[in-house]
């Protein structure tokens, strides 16, 4: 049997909530424009096999599915089990969108929910299960981009969809607090940090050290850093293969099914926009206490205040659909421009570190200065940059309180 691409084979739950459905080859409308030609087989009860190809004129895709039903604790578990060994994943897109897709002559949409599910929900379950399920969608339709060719993009989105479900665990710690969710979150963070090593390489490559490369007229002795720091990209890259091609990975997706599946929160029926208010002013008021200090901070503090920066934005931004009128975007807006001047001094920081990393492996002591001196005065512009970006955000109205245009 001809092997299926990655990207093909996938293990399709049934009885599960969207955005994750049951799936069946194209029929109805789409048998118009592409057919489907295969095989199914049952091999077991409540296990089906679905293996050919979708074709439209001209061209056609081979695809996979294994299709499991039953109870969803059954299917979930007999999922996780086969999913340690196989490299089988939930579907990123339906059979007939695939058929569409390959008729229209375009990459096939995934079925998200959509942030702005969240903005729907009236309750903290609602909400909590809203974002995991959108996050989860985004994260499988990211990761399969995650190579060189590809570009950075897939590794970023992947690598914020894994950060921003992190989050979520500790903006809901108070309903989800329990040893299976603390066990995602281990392996979400391990995950994490492999992307992390092929990003900080991507930035490098993309930034401060092309910058560097640039301003100096292309010296050679820059060149040949450049060329140390691609091997460094490599090598991070294979990581990310080995990471999506195994067990953890794909342990990290059903989990996460599982729990938005199967474990319900301690309070299903608690209000969302007061739990959203609460969460909102604990982690204005870190930032705050950072921001008033702002001028004397080191990089260190500095790098500490970014992430809180992150932390707000991340809670501010799908909560920010529960509140009318504009000021809920004012302070998103001035929020990010916070967060992205920060970013950037906090770059110049990991520059350096990554520039000393390549001593002995293709960078001099001239290229290693170069790249310290660049980050240096680039750290220096971010500083004054975030420091007008905080004197902004402190002006808009924090639109989480009782009055809209409360200011502090």
């Amino acid at each position: 049997m001809e092997p299926l691409p990655p990207e093909d084979a996938a293990l399709l739950p049934g009885d599960l909530p969207a955005p994750l459905p049951l799936e069946a080859p194209p029929e109805g409308e789409l048998a118009e424009v592409a057919r489907f030609t295969g095989r199914m087989t049952s091999p077991l009860p409540g296990l089906t096999w679905i293996e050919g190809r979708i074709v439209a004129g001209e061209a056609s895709r081979r695809v996979g599915r294994l299709l499991l039903e039953g109870p969803a604790a059954e299917v979930l578990s007999q999922a996780a089990t086969l999913a340690e060994t196989l490299p089988l994943l939930p579907a990123r897109a339906s059979l007939d969108e695939l058929a569409l897709a390959l008729a229209e002559g375009r990459a096939p949409r995934p079925r998200r929910a959509g942030p702005a599910a969240l903005g729907q929900a009236r309750t903290v379950e609602e909400a909590l299960r809203a974002a995991i399920g959108h996050l989860l969608e985004v994260l499988l339709a990211e990761s399969a981009h995650c190579t060189l060719e590809a570009g950075p993009r897939g590794v970023h989105q992947s690598r914020v969809a894994l950060r921003r479900l992190r989050s979520l665990l500790k903006i809901f710690r108070p309903v989800v607090d329990g040893p299976e969710w603390r066990d995602w979150d281990a392996r979400l963070k391990e995950a994490a940090a492999v992307l992390g090593g092929a990003r900080d390489w991507d930035v490098f490559l993309g930034g401060l050290g092309e910058a560097a490369f640039q301003a100096l007229d292309r010296d050679p002795r820059l060149k040949r850093m450049l060329a140390a720091a691609g091997r460094e990209r490599a090598l991070a890259y294979e990581q990310v293969a080995t990471l999506l091609e195994g067990p953890l990975f794909r342990g990290a997706i059903w989990s996460g099914v599982a729990l938005l599946a199967l474990r319900p929160v301690a309070a299903p029926d608690a209000p969302l926009r007061p739990f959203a208010a609460e969460v909102l002013r604990k982690r204005w008021k870190r930032l705050r206490r950072a921001g008033a200090r702002m001028e004397e901070l080191d990089a260190e503090a500095l790098h500490e205040m970014r992430l809180d920066a992150k932390r707000l934005r991340y809670a501010a931004e799908p909560f920010a659909t529960l509140w009318p009128g504009k000021a809920p975007r004012r302070f998103n807006r001035r929020l990010a421009g916070l967060q992205e001047a920060l970013g950037l001094a906090n770059d110049a920081v990991v520059a350096r570190d990554l520039a000393g990393r390549l001593e002995g492996k293709g960078a001099g002591g001239f290229a290693l200065g170069a790249v310290s001196g660049f980050a240096a005065g680039r750290a220096e512009g971010s500083r004054l940059a975030a420091l007008e970006a905080w004197g902004r955000l402190r002006k808009a109205s924090r639109f989480w309180t009782a009055s809209e245009n409360e200011c502090e």
